[in-house]
């Protein structure tokens, strides 16, 4: 009984999927025919400079002892062995959309998949437990001036996964006032990519994940 009902839940993460979404899935044969198989007809499978989001495998924590990691260009989806910082934060500071277990099941990759193609951040829950003591490794342990109240509203917004416009729309300010208030952020949390400013915050209290 236990098998209709994981592919019932899978089938209804996939229907919050755009229609047949392209991924690209970065990882050795066996991984790559493991998450195909896994995702089903919900996706796409591409080659990377046509997908619209890259599902990629990281077994080890050598890789990011070895520097391994490019910066993402496109919302990348990392799985990796276990919540372990080192991997995690690298991920993060490369930019990538969600860092899940790579025992995580089809239900939770096509949820996380959902979640990435509408521009969430997604953690899994032991990453994120992992992370929020650790964040102090990407930069120091409190901002270098207090945030202001319009700040933290957008802090929390980029938490949402919001985009610019997107929060321009929210607040009714203009794009570029947006673009200004988010520079000032990285700057005061000491944060290089929205990503790492949003672990910050939730490791200092500034916002909830």
């Amino acid at each position: 009984m236990s098998r209709p009902r994981c592919a019932s839940r899978a089938t209804r993460s996939a229907r919050a999927l755009p229609e047949r979404t392209r991924i690209a899935i970065v990882a050795d044969a066996a991984s790559r025919e493991r998450l195909a198989r896994a995702l089903g007809d919900a996706v796409e499978v591409v080659p990377g400079d046509a997908a619209a989001i890259v599902l990629r495998d990281l077994p080890g924590t050598a890789v990011a002892r070895a520097g391994l990691l490019d910066v993402f260009t496109l919302p990348t989806i990392v799985l990796v062995d276990d919540p372990h910082a080192d991997v995690a934060l690298a991920a993060l500071r490369a930019g990538a959309a969600a860092v899940l277990a790579r025992q995580s099941d089809a239900q939770e990759l096509l949820a996380a998949l959902a979640a990435v193609s509408t521009g969430l951040v997604v953690l899994d829950a032991a990453v994120r437990d992992t992370l929020a003591p650790a964040a102090t490794m990407l930069r120091g342990t409190a901002p270098s001036e207090p945030l202001t109240e319009r700040e933290r509203q957008i802090l929390a917004l980029l938490a949402g996964g919001l985009s610019n416009r997107r929060i321009a729309e929210r607040l009714a300010l203009s794009e570029n006032t947006v673009k200004a208030h988010v520079a000032s952020i990285l700057a005061k949390l000491g944060a290089t990519t929205r990503t790492e400013a949003v672990m910050l915050g939730v490791r200092l209290g500034l916002v909830m994940l």
